[in-house]
């Protein structure tokens, strides 16, 4: 064999390897990908089920409705203290949940009618209704790759001349990862429906 010919083979066997290096880092790129997306979905849809679970009322601490304006300056203090319109708008438009931590956090509800599509995140609110949370995915007890997530809830009353009793519950939700040397966004929703039943009472 002759050394334009060892040569040639060693040239083949390199970009070879390259290519399954690539693929391999690829692989390992799209997995923690979808772990950071399939975590960040589980996480608001702990969320929602927490919502779904309070009890059917428009009582304090029970499941109100979103206001119809932004309380005051869009402070926490201003969500606690809105007194709605009678008829309208609920007091205290907040929800009192539990965190990935089981530690107490309060949500305020984002004003108006929920999106009907994605939208897009400029648009919405950046005051108490908007309820940020960090998400140590990978690495943990290091905060240089933490999964930053951005929530915003809705609750619309769908009461009228054909529906009765019933909610929309509305999550949007952006998380912002580091995916190599870059910080990508994405911005996903989800929505159910809230019926009173019996145990409500």
């Amino acid at each position: 064999m002759s050394l334009v010919e060892v040569m040639f083979a060693s040239g083949i066997l390199s970009m070879v390897l390259l290519g399954v290096l690539q693929g391999m880092l690829q692989s390992r790129r799209l997995t923690e990908g979808s772990i950071r997306q399939g975590t960040c979905a589980s996480l608001v849809q702990g969320y929602m089920e927490q919502i779904k679970s309070l009890k059917y009322a428009t009582t304090l601490n029970d499941l109100p409705s979103s206001p119809s304006v932004t309380p005051g300056a869009g402070t926490l203090a201003d969500w606690q203290a809105y007194v709605g319109t009678p008829g309208t708008d609920d007091n205290n438009p907040t929800l009192d949940l539990k965190d990935s931590n089981q530690a107490a956090v309060t949500f305020c509800l984002a004003a108006g009618a929920a999106p009907t599509s994605l939208p897009d995140v400029s648009t919405l609110p950046t005051n108490a209704a908007m309820h940020t949370e960090s998400v140590d995915i990978d690495n943990i007890n290091s905060n240089t790759d933490n999964c930053m997530l951005n929530m915003w809830v809705w609750i619309n009353n769908l009461t009228g001349t054909n529906v009765a009793n019933c909610k929309s519950i509305v999550i949007v939700y952006q998380y912002t990862v580091k995916d190599g040397g870059r910080t990508r966004s994405f911005v996903e929703m989800t929505r159910q429906i809230r019926s009173i039943v019996p145990t409500d009472g």
